[in-house]
């Protein structure tokens, strides 16, 4: 492979979609808490097999009818639950200690209002959630968007977050660019 022709290094969404692609299994039951344009809940839908659920989350309908379009395409629609509601929910759908992987990505929904971002004390809410319902070992994976002021103030404070859980004895991971211009995209990944 040439890191001239390729994404090289990948981008944090290529990224998380690679290590959690390896980490689901047939059944699980995992949750897109930021459901967007469904690219990863697609991926989600794939991975879990016939027998898995999905649930997706997006309080902007526009990302819910984009969504579940990509999904009913691909004939995974059987496997996802959609949910207009605020990912903070999660645990209204989902028993304590029954879901896989939890999976984030946070900003803006491309293609529509930029000024419509995810925010910071839901996003901390909804993660607090995803502790008390992922299964032991269960992994947990964000991806930040430093770039634009909203989402500067939202990964510091998603990092930060992170740092706690590893004095709790979870193992957690940074992922991204580095010497960018402007801050970079990066994927936070973490296992209980």
């Amino acid at each position: 492979m040439n890191p001239s022709e390729s994404q090289f290094p990948p981008r944090p969404t290529a990224l998380v979609q690679q290590m959690l692609g390896g980490m689901i299994c047939e059944g699980d039951l995992v949750i897109d808490a930021t459901a967007g344009n469904g690219h990863d809940t697609l991926l989600l839908a794939a991975c879990v097999g016939e027998s898995g659920r999905v649930l997706a989350f997006d309080v902007q309908e526009a990302a819910i009818i984009s969504a579940r379009g990509k999904v009913s395409a691909a004939g995974l629609a059987n496997r996802v639950e959609f949910y207009q509601e605020s990912h903070e929910r999660m645990g209204d759908h989902a028993a304590e200690e029954s879901v896989a992987v939890v999976m984030f990505n946070l900003g803006y929904l491309p293609g529509e209002d930029h000024e419509r971002t995810t925010e910071t004390g839901t996003t901390l809410g909804a993660l607090d959630v995803a502790v008390g319902i992922l299964k032991p070992h269960g992994v947990l994976a964000v991806v930040c968007y430093p770039g634009h002021p909203a989402g500067a103030k939202e990964a510091e404070a998603v990092e930060a977050w992170m740092t706690v859980r590893v004095a709790q004895g979870w193992r957690v991971a940074k992922y991204g660019a580095i010497g960018t211009r402007k801050p970079a995209p990066f994927l936070l990944v973490a296992a209980k």
